[in-house]
Parts: C-alpha cells; sequence; structure tokens
C-alpha cells in the first residue's frame, strides 16, 4: 500500500522517507504485539479463576474457559487476519498497477526513441545517398575550378610581377641617367671608360696613378648609385654600404660576416681619427666592434702604401667589397659577366653600364647563358588527375625580376639559392689580395713616386741648373691621361675640379685649344733615385 505524503509504496528494503511509511512499516508488528497482549490477558483471568476458586468446580470452570475463551476469540483473530491478508494483497497489487504502469511507460518511450531513431538513420542514409550521387564528377569539377582559379591567380601575379620589374628596369635606368653614367674614350687609350658624375669611374687596377680626390669622388658615386639602385630592386647587398650622414662624412663598407648588425651610432668607426698612422696603431685589437673600411682617401695610394700601409689595405678591401657587391648585383640581375676572373670583377665601370645603361640581351643570348636551367616546368598528369592543369613557370634571370623584397622570384627562396649555386665569383678576400699584389708590384717594379708640388719645384730648378745632365724623364704610355691630369693638378698648385674632369672627358688626351706646350720633365710621375 502507497504512503498517502510520499506516494511511496512500502518495501523493506527502501528507507523511510516520512512518519506514516515507518508507521505502515511497523503495523504488522502492532498487529503480533497486539495479539500477544490479547493472549497474556487471557491467561491472566485463567490464572485468576484458578487462584479464586476451590476444589474440582475451580478446575473445571478453569477447563472450560480456555475453551469458551478460545471459541469466543476464534472469530475476531479469523477476520482480523482475513484484514490483514486483504490489505497486504490489496498493497501488493496497487505496488504491482504502479510497476505494470511504469513499465507501460517505458515501453512506450523505448518505442518512441525506436521510431526517431529510425527516422533519423533513414535520413542519414538519403542524404550518403544523395551525397554520393556523381561524386567522381563533382569532385573532378570541384578540382578542375580550384586549379582553374589558382592559374588564373598565379597569371594574375606573373603579370604583376612583370609590371614591377619593368617598374624597376625603368627606374635604375632613370636614376643612372640623372647621374650620368655613359662611355668614354680617353685619347691614346683603346680600352673603353666609363663616366659617372662627371668623372671617369675608377678601375681599381688603375689605382696607382689616379689622384686621391679622383678615387674617393668616383668611390662615392659608386657608392651612391649602388643604394639607390639596390633600393629599388629590394635587393640586400652582400656587404653594407654606410653613406656619409650626420658625424660620418665618408661613405664605409663593412665585410659580409659583419653586415647588417645592430650597432651604437657613438661606436661606429669614425674614418678621419682612425685615417691617421697614429690613430690606427693604437687601436683595441681586441675590440669586438666590426670595423667598416674606407672609401675615401687623403694622400695618394703609393704615398698612402708607404706611410700607412694598415689603412692602404683598409682602403684596398673596400674597394674590393664595392666592385663585388656590383659583380653580385650584376650576376643577380642575370648579366653575365665575360668571365669569373678578378680582373672583371675591378671593372665597375663597365659592370655598371652593363647592368644599368647597355641595351637588353636577345632572348637566344640568355638562353645560351643559361642553358643550364629549366626556363619552365610542367606538372605531370597523373591517371586520375584532371585535365585542367597548373603551367607553373620559372623566373628568368633579368633585371628587376630576382630581389629580396617581393614572395615571387625571392632571391632567398630554394630556386634563388640554385641559381646563386651556379656562380664561380671569387672571394673578396682573394680579389683583395690579387688587387693588393698588382698594385704593389706594379709600385715595385716600375719604380714611380709621385713628387708634391714643393718637391717637384725643386726638381725643375735642379734640371735649369744642370743643363749639361738633364734629368731623364719617362712617360708611360698606358697612363698617359692619368698622369696629364696629375702632372696639371700639381704644376697649378691645385686640385682637379669638377670642371677639368669634364673637361677631360670632352678631351681625354688632356690638350685643348688654350693648352700651352710643356716642355721636357714637366710631367707628375719621374724615376728619382734614393732620398
Amino acid at each position: 500500500m502507497s504512503c498517502s505524503i510520499c506516494s511511496r509504496v512500502s518495501h523493506p528494503h527502501l528507507p523511510f522517507h516520512c512518519p506514516t511509511c515507518a508507521r505502515n512499516q511497523l503495523y504488522q508488528l502492532r498487529i503480533e504485539s497486539t495479539r500477544v497482549l490479547l493472549e497474556k490477558e487471557a491467561l491472566g483471568k485463567q490464572i485468576e479463576i484458578a487462584v479464586t476458586q476451590d476444589g474440582t468446580q475451580g478446575q473445571k470452570s478453569a477447563q472450560q474457559e480456555p475453551l469458551d475463551t478460545d471459541n469466543d476469540s476464534s472469530p475476531r483473530w479469523a477476520l482480523q487476519t482475513t484484514n490483514s491478508n486483504y490489505a497486504e494483497s490489496l498493497a501488493r497489487r496497487e505496488s504491482l498497477a504502479h510497476q505494470i504502469e511504469s513499465l507501460k511507460s517505458e515501453a512506450e518511450a523505448k518505442k518512441s526513441e525506436i521510431t526517431r531513431r529510425k527516422e533519423i538513420l533513414a535520413r542519414r542514409r538519403s542524404d550518403a545517398e544523395s551525397a554520393k550521387y556523381q561524386l567522381g564528377e563533382r569532385e573532378a569539377g570541384t578540382l578542375a575550378s580550384v586549379q582553374n582559379t589558382s592559374k588564373r591567380v598565379e597569371h594574375v601575379w606573373h603579370n604583376l610581377h612583370n609590371k614591377t620589374a619593368e617598374s624597376r628596369i625603368y627606374l635604375c635606368r632613370e636614376v643612372a641617367n640623372l647621374y650620368g653614367l655613359r662611355k668614354a674614350t680617353k685619347k691614346g687609350q683603346e680600352r673603353e671608360s666609363y663616366v659617372l658624375g662627371g668623372d671617369f669611374v675608377v678601375d681599381l687596377r688603375e689605382m696607382n696613378g689616379i689622384p686621391h680626390e679622383q678615387i674617393s669622388t668616383s668611390l662615392s658615386n659608386i657608392a651612391h648609385l649602388l643604394m639607390i639602385v639596390s633600393h629599388y630592386l629590394s635587393l640586400r647587398l652582400p656587404a653594407e654600404i654606410t653613406l656619409p650622414h650626420r658625424n660620418y662624412p665618408v661613405p664605409t663598407i663593412y665585410t659580409p660576416s659583419a653586415s647588417y648588425r645592430s650597432r651604437d651610432a657613438q661606436t661606429r668607426f669614425d674614418y678621419q681619427s682612425s685615417s691617421s698612422p697614429a690613430t690606427s696603431r693604437t687601436m683595441d685589437p681586441r675590440a669586438h666592434t666590426p670595423r667598416p673600411r674606407p672609401l675615401s682617401i687623403g694622400k695618394p695610394l703609393p704615398k698612402l702604401a708607404k706611410d700607412d700601409f694598415a689603412t692602404y689595405t683598409l682602403f684596398l678591401e673596400g674597394a674590393t667589397l664595392l666592385a663585388w657587391n656590383v659583380a653580385w648585383l650584376c650576376r643577380t640581375q642575370g648579366i653575365s659577366i665575360s668571365s669569373d676572373s678578378w680582373e672583371e670583377v675591378c671593372d665597375i665601370g663597365k659592370n655598371l653600364w652593363q647592368l644599368l645603361v647597355a641595351p637588353p640581351a636577345h632572348p637566344s643570348t640568355l638562353m645560351r647563358a643559361f642553358a643550364g636551367r629549366d626556363t619552365q616546368t610542367q606538372l605531370k598528369p597523373g591517371k586520375d588527375s584532371p585535365r585542367t592543369t597548373i603551367q607553373r613557370t620559372t623566373s628568368f634571370a633579368m633585371l628587376g625580376h630576382y630581389s629580396h623584397g617581393t614572395a615571387h622570384s625571392f632571391l632567398g627562396a630554394s630556386e634563388g639559392v640554385d641559381f646563386m649555386r651556379m656562380w664561380k665569383l671569387p672571394t673578396p678576400t682573394k680579389i683583395a689580395d690579387k688587387l693588393k699584389s698588382n698594385l704593389l708590384g706594379e709600385m715595385a717594379s716600375a719604380e714611380w713616386e709621385l713628387l708634391e708640388e714643393k718637391e717637384w719645384g725643386d726638381a725643375v730648378a735642379e734640371s735649369h741648373q744642370a743643363v749639361a745632365h738633364p734629368p731623364k724623364s719617362i712617360v708611360p704610355g698606358s697612363q698617359a691621361g692619368s698622369q696629364a691630369d696629375t702632372a696639371e693638378s700639381v704644376t697649378s698648385g691645385r686640385t682637379p675640379s669638377s670642371k677639368t674632369r669634364i673637361d677631360s672627358v670632352k678631351d681625354p688626351g688632356g690638350e685643348g685649344s688654350d693648352a700651352r706646350p710643356k716642355g721636357k720633365g714637366t710631367k707628375g710621375w719621374t724615376k728619382v733615385g734614393t732620398r
């Protein structure tokens, strides 16, 4: 029988939740207790009767009393037992009815869940069948659409890169035109020379016979032009160039290992202080600050080699690094140098002219120069691949294509690395050693010495006094133009200005309409004895 308060069916293994459940649980025990009390009361009455009555009458009445008592109590006990059994059966029936109802509800819930899952499975089967319908054709169409879109985007990317390369070419040629980079031929020389900024571009192999002002000006112009061109081409040169700025009046260049590092402006190399012999000898060799190489000198190169050989070596290294930067830039832009010798690297003017001014080479020439490279690679279609394939083209090495500023034709990618691996350029150290040995050997073999103005005046005076024994003056024909300029600057007591340099370009031999004849022994270079 369920409780009227908590509506739970009583069970001996269930805990109690209310007093009614506890009372219902104790109901049978109370009935048993009542029966025991009634029996006790009947026995007590029998004992009292047995005690109060005497003799046999008492015993008879005592014998009849339990029978009467049993006869009287027998219907009550039967009724109570029947009622108890009825109540128990009623409670069990109600409990079973509740259980049946709960099982029916659970069965209905399970049936509805099964029906719902069947509907979901049927829907999934239908969706799977519709998704698998012509799946191969749809996948092929989607793949072809994606590949066509990729091909179209790549085509637009290539066109944009070509326009960028054309813009770079235009900017580089314009800046070369503004700097006045052109060919010029000196009188008495068969080899062509090159002019930049109104002055001849220095060939590093001929610096012994060139004034130091012209060397410094030429290297400074080359450094400025090289920085602008590398900026337009989005290329980072191997050797970092530092242009003149505040408290830094001259251009310098770093070695490739020391380039592009964060440096404090106060600890940078001061060219004016380090160019003196005393400062170069007193510099701390344990200093970890990278020392840049100067691109200018304050005295003629042979005199610098005698007075301060350390500064002389640093200057040659700087000039070599600048020339190597130009050669590297030519190689990255597809300009094929005639040979990989150090002499071709030292000819800076020729390399700059071929890079910025010379007309572009014919495609067949470029194909022969780079015959080992595949200019176009086509993806081979497989068995199950769609009909549409993407044509991927490898960037061709020409001016404006390879750079460090764009993802297309990135010089640091695998393609650019493979392209640079084909080069056979000598290292800057080898070029510097070759150049230094060549210049020093030229000085030692020719025994030339550049006379200062005062010494030249003394030599002229001595030549007038000793008429009978005139000094021998030898002028090499290979250096006629440069030596004539030097002699003119020494005898006139002034340095060659821009006007003088421009006039020398127009009249390379140094002989104009107002040129006066010079006597023997009036040249700037002369062979002298040991002083």
